[in-house]
């Protein structure tokens, strides 16, 4: 073993280790009432606290380890379940993306955790030589602070706990499915939204491709090679094509992959003064985002982008062009997920993420540049670390055997992680056992951005689906979603269908009414 290798096994044994000690007999310390807290191995209590916000509960704060920070929240009217809220970006201070549905109110047990550092979502910085933290971040973090919090739960309420969720979007949905593929005995329904499920082919080579294809000059982020300008002449064309195939002219592209708009109809002839139009370098750059990163044989090295979200500011703008002209900072940038800690200085959120995982991660090394690097040898770069951070095992049957229930979502116009690799991996999985379509469910967003957003409905109270489907067995083959406004008021439903069925208009009634629609197989 290399110097790398050894160090990483060390730390695999290290957190057997932890993990199983975890289980051990327990001490408890009395709180104020006839609850009491728990005293575990390896885990300092730093305060437990009476807190009002959403609903009477207590907060108990603490550390695992030396780093993992974590938030537990224990209502007074407790349902007798508990649910993980996962996070986002690279994490870096206690971040429960469940609470936005209202789980304290509903009386779930709930924990948020750092996932064992310190940092703003958009920065990797602080992974730079320490394979712990990692480690920690890969999927330590979120397991022990499982364990740790359900033996907290059980202790302080004296009773079992009668069903554990996970819910996370973006980081939070790897975090999902690295949750069912490595640690299935965790939980017992798992929601995985847009999942950034492969950090080094699909952010590190899939942002980074991107991001040299905006800035081939690291010393000019000013402004993007593609402009927001260029996004409408491109969204509008599309459009134009494909908005009505679904029977609605409403700027929602309800199924891309039906799209076959030619992109190179936008080339500009020689002489022409036409403003619908852009140069063939232009297009050609916007095509290979479209089509993904590709090795030297022109094979895929992971998905692209399918049509969709080009001109939302939450969309292309904000994710893979921008420019430091435009942007001074990137800082909330998924639903649910703010920081108070200074955000980098980037022009778009895929720069922080692409570069920040080769740079801070692969190759420790700051100075690191993406404008020579060959995405060809990052198989190779980053075979050490792709078991660490990589939730793309597609073999649940473990999670499965245990009856635990995965529900996937992602929109189709995100711009973040792309809803081609959520198929490619739901696809995997039933190519692995076709039975698992019965136990596995995945539920495509039409015109949604990043976890939420965007002009399609995206409203959807997932935990309260997880835990009708996990108690009541019943398999969820189409689910209502909600457009809202501006205030987080209902001003629509549609329905939501069971992959690979598409929603579809009935042709005739309100097309903001889910009983217009039906779900039929694309």
């Amino acid at each position: 073993m290399n110097n790398i290798s050894n160090k990483l096994f060390i730390l695999f044994l290290a957190a057997l280790f932890l993990t199983v000690s975890c289980k051990t007999e327990t001490k408890k310390i009395e709180t104020a009432n006839k609850y009491v807290i728990p005293e575990l191995p390896d885990v300092k209590i730093t305060s437990v606290t009476e807190e009002t916000n959403f609903a009477p509960h207590k907060k108990v704060s603490g550390i695992i380890g030396n780093n993992i920070k974590f938030e537990l929240l224990l209502p007074e009217n407790w349902n007798g379940k508990f649910v993980f809220g996962g996070g986002g970006g690279f994490v870096g201070s206690v971040i429960n993306t469940a609470l936005g549905y209202n789980v304290l109110q509903k009386g779930y047990a709930t924990v948020g955790t750092d996932t064992g550092h310190e940092g703003h979502p958009a920065d990797a910085s602080w992974a730079k030589n320490d394979l712990e933290a990692i480690v920690n971040f890969g999927h330590l973090a979120v397991h022990r602070t499982t364990v740790n919090s359900k033996a907290i739960i059980e202790a302080f309420y004296n009773a079992p706990i009668e069903y554990s969720y996970f819910f996370g979007c973006s980081r939070g949905g790897g975090q999902a499915l690295m949750e069912a593929q490595r640690y299935p005995d965790d939980f017992d329904g798992i929601v995985s939204g847009a999942p950034a499920y492969n950090w080094t082919m699909g952010i590190g080579a899939g942002m980074t491709h991107n991001q040299k294809l905006m800035y081939p000059n690291e010393d000019q982020l000013g402004k993007a090679l593609i402009t927001k300008e260029d996004l409408e002449i491109v969204e509008n064309a599309i459009l134009n094509s494909c908005d009505e195939l679904d029977g609605i002219k409403d700027g929602i592209l309800n199924n891309p992959l039906a799209c076959d708009f030619d992109l190179a109809t936008l080339i500009c002839g020689n002489n022409s003064n036409d403003d619908n139009c852009l140069s063939a370098e232009k297009i050609n750059v916007i095509q290979s985002i479209y089509d993904g990163p590709k090795d030297k044989n022109e094979n895929d090295l992971f998905y692209g982008l399918p049509y969709g979200g080009e001109t939302d500011p939450d969309g292309w703008f904000k994710w893979i062009t921008g420019g430091l002209d435009y942007v001074e900072e990137v800082n909330e940038f998924q639903v649910g997920v703010i920081s108070e800690i200074e955000p980098p200085v980037i022009p778009n959120a895929q720069y922080g993420f692409g570069p920040g995982v080769l740079k801070y991660m692969i190759f420790h090394d700051e100075e690191w540049s993406m404008i020579d690097y060959d995405l060809n040898d990052l198989l190779i770069d980053a075979r050490m670390l792709a078991p660490v951070l990589n939730a793309t095992d597609p073999d649940l049957s473990k999670f499965r055997n245990n009856g635990g229930k995965l529900l996937m979502y992602t929109g189709w116009s995100d711009a973040a992680i792309t809803a081609l690799g959520t198929i490619g991996y739901y696809e995997k999985v039933l190519e692995h056992d076709a039975s698992a379509e019965q136990d596995v469910k995945l539920f495509m967003m039409p015109g949604v951005l990043h976890c939420a957003g965007g002009p399609g409905p995206w409203w959807v109270n997932w935990i309260d689906e997880i835990d009708k489907w996990v108690t009541s067995k019943e398999s969820p083959e189409q689910i209502p979603v909600y457009f809202v406004d501006e205030k987080m008021q209902i001003s629509g439903s549609r329905m939501l269908c069971s992959y690979p069925d598409i929603p579809t208009y009935n042709g005739k009634g309100d097309v903001r009414n889910m009983e217009s629609f039906s779900c039929r197989n694309k």
